[in-house]
């Protein structure tokens, strides 16, 4: 009995050792990466401006950036968008559960990087698409989101995530 109290006394606490290694060692980077290809959902909506848009009018448009005046990891990718536009990439926003006064005021104080900014005050086109927070950035090519990424948009995640599709597929 005694041996098997010093057995287990050496035995668990390596055991549960080993079992948070694991576990604080596993890549969790890749788990907020989707390259899986799905429909962009129809819709009809206003922008920001209060323009009738729908999923036709945005045929060429290739990046979809979800965003919200509300969001702090929005600010900081920010100024990356900013970049993309004016290398000529084409960026949509859609100003997700955010007031519209809000939302205005953070264009005009940051800049516009973006062709069009749909509103969406409820959230409705977000949860289409399956958005879980702000921001989140889609590829979509041909009316199909080819990628999907949750979380701030950058030099690296650009280069790593969306340049080889986008090379692969040859577009911009």
């Amino acid at each position: 009995m005694n041996q098997i109290f010093r057995f287990l006394i050496i035995i668990v606490p390596i055991l549960i050792l080993v079992f948070f290694t694991k576990v604080l060692l596993i890549d969790e980077g890749n788990k907020s990466i989707n390259f899986e290809s799905k429909i962009f959902p129809e819709f009809e909506m206003r922008d920001l401006n209060g323009n009738q848009v729908s999923a036709q009018s945005l045929s060429g448009i290739k990046i979809l950036n979800v965003w919200a005046s509300w969001c702090i990891t929005c600010r900081v990718e920010h100024p990356y968008l900013m970049n993309l536009s004016k290398k000529g990439i084409p960026v949509v926003g859609l100003n997700y559960k955010d007031e519209k006064e809000d939302g205005v005021e953070w264009i005009e104080r940051y800049g516009n990087p973006y062709k069009t900014i749909l509103y969406d005050y409820k959230g409705t086109l977000a949860m289409d698409l399956g958005v879980t927070g702000a921001p989140e950035t889609f590829l979509i090519i041909d009316g199909k989101i080819v990628v999907r990424y949750q979380g701030e948009v950058n030099e690296l995640i650009w280069n790593d995530v969306f340049l080889p599709v986008i090379k692969k597929k040859d577009i911009f």
